[in-house]
């Protein structure tokens, strides 16, 4: 049995060990502080037989404040937030509790064959009552600190859920449009024979291969993204014998890692801003610059005639990527910037690239891509 298998599990056995425990512990505490005499405050020779007996009177009280609290008060009204009912059914536990352990104590007095006046009864009554609600405030303490920290892993869980299906959400929105409209050209070009086909098809075939298998991991080696990065510029090109782009890439990428898809959609997405007007010649540059544990990537487009309506583009869609990366990669901090000069526009983006431990696990795929 594990530790967390102790704590959470629902297994009957685990349960049942678990309240063994806690009962062990409680007795255990529970008869420590009954060594003493209740009123007058010594240990007598008969202390252990004394200890049973007071055992066998008040514990009853303890184990039905314990059970109330943890299994009707707490899910039943403060789970809820029911505080009034809460509150009353405190008090109400309370009193029931005066009234049971009233009889306890003169029975406890009975069986030592002590006389008792009024006043001590109630004293020792009060002194029992509160050992008990202690302990329903333990096990209720325990509970609720259960269910804040299962209430906190589900909230961490749902998030990591949110994450990885909007991650999914960019694949899918990577696929469709994209990948009908450069089959559609590869058909195209295969029918009239382009020497260009088999390139188009490799690129492609490679890009899917990374979309497929590769992004699935919380982090994807830097230069599979920008490989990736490569090959969807590549085959915009061919198919975009208007418009070209070229891309720079300039550092050393080797064994740094980022986010999946983080650099891919970005420029999908610009793709599909930019590029989008068969009338007029875009003609435009991409530098990615990786210096230590900082990327930086910078999109440029110079010398249009339309150079106001691509700025206002841009323009909101910086706003709305700058959500949408700190959203989904908050890990990366990454900054989006837009500047305009004259006759050019440049949209920047800063990355902190992750750095986690490398394991022999990492080299082997890395390794299995690059041979495959």
């Amino acid at each position: 049995m594990t530790k967390n298998d102790f704590i959470f599990s629902n297994k009957i056995s685990h349960r049942v060990t678990r309240h063994l425990a806690f009962w062990f512990v409680f007795v255990l505490i529970f008869s420590i502080q009954s060594f003493g005499d209740p009123l007058a405050g010594f240990i007598s020779e008969d202390s252990m037989w004394r200890v049973f007996e007071i055992d066998i009177c008040f514990l009853p009280f303890c184990v039905f404040s314990v059970y109330i609290f943890s299994s009707f008060l707490f899910p039943v009204f403060l789970r809820k937030k029911k505080h009034a009912a809460f509150i009353t059914g405190f008090l109400v536990v309370v009193a029931f509790g005066v009234w049971v352990n009233y009889y306890a104590t003169s029975l406890y007095f009975k069986l030592v064959n002590v006389p008792l006046t009024p006043a001590q009864k109630i004293l020792v009554d009060y002194n029992y009552v509160w050992s008990a609600i202690l302990g329903g405030g333990l096990a209720l303490g325990i509970k609720f600190g259960k269910n804040w920290y299962q209430q906190q892993n589900e909230n961490l869980l749902l998030v990591k859920q949110k994450a990885s299906a909007e991650l999914k959400l960019l694949k899918a929105r990577i696929h469709p449009g994209f990948l009908f409209k450069t089959l559609d050209d590869i058909y195209k070009r295969i029918t009239s024979g382009s020497e260009n086909s088999p390139v188009m098809i490799l690129k492609l075939s490679e890009m899917l291969s990374y979309l497929l298998y590769e992004t699935d991991e919380e982090m994807v080696l830097l230069e599979s993204e920008l490989k990736a990065v490569n090959d969807f510029i590549s085959i915009s090109n061919l198919r975009m014998s208007r418009h070209q782009v070229r891309i720079k890439i300039v550092g050393n990428s080797d064994y740094k890692f980022i986010a999946p898809l983080l650099l891919l959609t970005l420029v999908q997405n610009i793709f599909a801003l930019i590029f989008n007007d068969e009338k007029e010649t875009v003609k435009a540059e991409m530098i990615v610059s990786i210096q230590d544990q900082m990327l930086t990537f910078i999109f440029s487009v110079r010398n249009v005639k339309t150079i106001d309506h691509y700025f206002n583009n841009l323009k909101t869609f910086n706003e709305s990527e700058q959500k949408r990366l700190s959203l989904l990669f908050p890990e990366n901090n990454c900054v989006l910037g837009l500047s305009r000069v004259e006759n050019s526009i440049e949209l920047s983006l800063i990355i902190l690239l992750n750095t986690p431990n490398i394991s022999s696990e990492n080299f082997a795929k890395k390794e299995l891509y690059e041979t495959a």
